[in-house]
């Protein structure tokens, strides 16, 4: 038994066709992830008005929360990190702002809500830092699903 496979690009879709010992089917597959942007605007906002937190955990890790309980099982607050692997390329500082068509805190929500597991299946994300002076730094980040807490220890009861 063998396989052909043929491919024909459409816009996003490819669609295979795949050939089984003379019977003919069709197969879609989606090319890539949608691209969605949102700016995270942090300078000169009180602490307590912030929804949004960004933390560097160490030189090659960033942590981006929001102040929302907006994805299930809606315990925690929603969270995405960028790693930046060895020899991936550091994040640029522009003196520009990138040109992107950004989401609103809502519209992100309600995506990280609508697809919370999955989110990092059907979206990449890219978080737009304003720095001071006029600068600013976009990472590629990836959605930081909850998970339950574990207890690795034994409750033993006192014998009476």
């Amino acid at each position: 038994m063998f396989l052909l496979f043929f491919r024909f690009k459409n816009a996003k879709r490819e669609r295979v066709k795949v050939c089984k010992m003379g019977s003919l089917s069709n197969v879609y597959s989606q090319e890539g992830n949608k691209k969605i942007y949102f700016l995270a605007y942090t300078i000169n906002i009180p602490k307590k008005t912030q929804v949004l937190s960004i933390a560097a955990l160490n030189v090659f890790e960033y942590m981006f929360t929001f102040y929302c309980t907006c994805a299930p099982p809606y315990k925690n607050y929603v969270s995405f990190s960028s790693i930046i692997k060895k020899g991936e390329k550091k994040v640029e500082i522009v003196s520009e702002k990138p040109d992107y068509p950004y989401l609103s805190f809502k519209e992100l929500m309600d995506i990280t809500g609508k697809y919370h597991r999955y989110f990092d299946n059907s979206y990449d994300l890219y978080i737009t830092e304003v720095l001071p002076k006029n600068k600013y730094k976009t990472y590629r980040v990836k959605f930081v699903a909850y998970s339950a807490p574990r207890t690795n220890s034994i409750i033993l009861k006192d014998k009476q």
